[in-house]
């Protein structure tokens, strides 16, 4: 194709990266698609076949359009000419709503970011600067936020919060009115001005050696950006009210939600007074400008409210836990808006932080009953887009400190709804290596239980056949759990299609031990962590990760054994979620399962399939027993 112009390129590129975001949106609501109109068990696997099937076509356009239209451009190391900056500035601005934190695909903003800001850097236009740098203020707080959940495995949530804090220290000094009276436009001074109230509430400014120091720092910040609204060499150069307003508003609701996660922070009483009455001015300012309140719905208002005067000790803990548990009961059990995030996931974050697991009432069963139940129905109806990130932080923290309740839902059945509703294909997995897991240790108990000897306390061959169910449920259970780190990194693994970039890479190489650290948090599941943590190691430990270390302790060879095999079997042998062709029929993976035997598989399991009755049975797992998980799905899903 030849171009004109420079014009023309980029209106190809921009609708071809229009129509990336359209793709991507519809592949979203495809995954996991919704049940209505869908009368039973066998129409929904049906339907989720035909939706991975569509999803197959529009991942394969993606990669057409981002190998034509983005990745020339991001990775090129000339700078850009105008028309492509515009075109990247757009299709980032699609991509991130960065008032709301809201985004769609977020490793390629990091991609933008980086291009624009290198391009910038090279040039002479302080506005192009100032521009780049306020677009990797929020896409770098949204990579901070993602890997996160995953530290202290992954460590590398600290380099984004570094580059969104060097850039955030570069805008807030053109602050200084000598400096500010340069600006080149009104945008650049308002987007000075709105990075002076922010960006605290974004990332942790220094690390937290001296807690004290910083957190003065913080408020300091703060209360400096509230003058700046006072100061009349502002007002003149911005004379906009309503800019003004938002300004004062933000600034406030972000002092009030300094005392997020119960005060984790560890303000002083003092600074916890002050913040409390930040959070009545935010209560009264609002009360006055009505044209803000939808920008902080009621219920965000009223934890704001209770959440500081509790901590400033205005409010009892007793007074502060009941208007919590009110507001979580009294919510509209049909609000699976983006709104309805708050009274799903934010309230019972902070209503869980608030008790004594040790000494529960039974109220406070009762409503911990009631964020179980809703947790994965709202999961399941969210918004597509917008929401997930955020919702998947909170998840990853409610999981890491959930409280058993007595004939409730367990903590392993939470997850795995939770991840039924969010990704069914990985659910599905889930339990098809837990059945294929189970099946080759059943045949290798009864053929050669040595290798056996360990799981579930056994301490020698001889107990293996006495404690086969205890045995055999251990390891189901252990398969069953194996990829439950992916919940932490949702919105990576639907990605579907799309060639992965290096970050995403590390991102998911760390799913097992995520997932190994979450299984360790409680005693029901601890002994399932080596599991999760190996299952994408090779049996002679040559190869896979976690890299091996001098300081692994392997208990259950075996058992880690079964459940990389039935993994490896299980995702050869579908096309669901996986890269949308013609799985493998298992003659072909038994082919690379022998040439494997010793190295990646143990030669122990590999042999089973000697015997004609072992790959029979496998076989069915994947192909009967597969649309019986399909089935079975459906069920969990309709009971949501």
């Amino acid at each position: 194709m030849r171009y004109d112009s420079d014009t023309m390129k980029e209106n190809v590129h921009l609708k071809a990266l229009k129509e990336y975001i359209a793709n991507t949106k519809e592949i979203l609501s495809l995954s996991s698609p919704m049940l209505a109109g869908i009368e039973n068990d066998e129409d929904y696997r049906l339907k989720l076949l035909s939706s991975f099937r569509e999803i197959g076509v529009l991942s394969q356009r993606n990669n057409e359009i981002l190998d034509e239209h983005f990745f020339p451009l991001v990775l090129d190391e000339k700078p850009s000419g105008k028309e492509v900056r515009e075109a990247l500035r757009t299709f980032n601005e699609l991509l991130l709503d960065s008032t709301a934190m809201e985004n769609i695909d977020q490793p390629l903003l990091m991609l933008i970011a980086e291009k624009l800001l290198s391009d910038a850097e090279r040039g002479e236009d302080e506005r192009e600067l100032i521009l780049a740098l306020d677009g990797m203020v929020p896409t770098a707080y949204i990579m901070w936020n993602l890997t996160t959940r995953l530290a202290p495995v992954l460590m590398d949530c600290y380099r984004y919060r570094d580059m969104g804090m060097d850039a955030a220290k570069r805008l807030i000094a053109l602050a200084d009115k000598e400096r500010f009276l340069q600006l080149p436009d009104d945008e650049c001074r308002q987007l000075v001005l709105i990075n002076t109230r922010y960006v605290r509430c974004m990332f942790s400014w220094e690390d937290k050696e001296d807690r004290a120091a910083c957190n003065e720092s913080d408020l300091q910040m703060m209360r400096h950006a509230l003058e700046l609204a006072k100061d009349p060499f502002y007002r003149e150069q911005i004379p906009d009210d309503a800019f003004w307003d938002s300004h004062v508003f933000r600034t406030l609701q972000y002092l009030a939600d300094f005392t997020e996660d119960c005060n984790s922070h560890g303000f002083t009483k003092e600074q916890l007074r002050e913040l409390n009455d930040y959070a009545k001015q935010l209560f009264a300012f609002l009360s006055k400008h009505s044209e803000l309140q939808d920008r902080c719905p009621f219920v965000e208002q009223q934890l704001y409210r209770l959440r500081n005067a509790y901590l400033s000790e205005e409010l009892s803990l007793d007074a502060y836990r009941e208007a919590l548990a009110a507001l979580i009961l009294r919510r509209d059990p049909e609000d699976f808006s983006t709104r309805g995030l708050y009274t799903y996931y934010v309230l019972p974050w902070e209503y869980i932080l608030s008790l004594d697991p040790k000494h529960l009432s039974p109220e406070e069963t009762q409503t911990l009953q009631v964020i179980y139940d809703a947790m994965s129905s709202y999961a399941y109806r969210m918004p597509k887009t917008g929401v997930l990130s955020f919702m998947l932080t909170m998840i990853c923290n409610i999981l890491k400190r959930f409280i058993a309740v007595p004939d409730g839902i367990s903590f392993p059945d939470l997850c795995l709804s939770l991840m039924a509703a969010m990704h069914p294909p990985t659910y599905i997995h889930s339990i098809g290596v837990a059945d294929i897991a189970l099946f080759l240790a059943t045949h290798l108990l009864e053929k050669n239980p040595a290798p056996l000897v360990g799981i579930a306390g056994t301490a020698d061959v001889s107990e293996v056949p006495a404690q086969r169910e205890s045995v055999l449920n251990f390891v189901h259970e252990a398969a069953r759990l194996h990829d439950i780190g992916k919940l932490f990194i949702v919105e990576t693994i639907i990605t579907y299609g799309r060639r992965l970039i290096d970050d995403e890479f590390a991102l998911i190489r760390e799913h097992p031990a995520a997932g190994a650290a979450l299984l360790k948090t409680h005693p029901e599941t601890a002994p399932y962590a080596e599991a999760s943590l190996y299952h994408h190691r090779w049996f002679d430990n040559s190869r896979g990760y976690p890299e091996p270390s001098e300081t692994d302790v392997i208990r259950y060879p075996a058992l880690n054994a079964l459940v990389e095999i039935s993994d490896c079997i299980d995702a050869a042998t579908d096309a669901v979620g996986r890269n949308y062709k013609q799985g493998k029929d298992l003659s072909a993976v038994l082919e690379e399962l022998r040439a494997e035997r010793g190295t990646h598989y143990a030669p122990y399991l590999v042999d089973l399939f000697d015997d004609p009755a072992v790959f029979e049975g496998v076989e069915r797992l994947i192909t009967e027993g597969r649309d019986e998980n399909y089935r079975k799905t459906y069920h969990l899903l309709k009971s949501l």
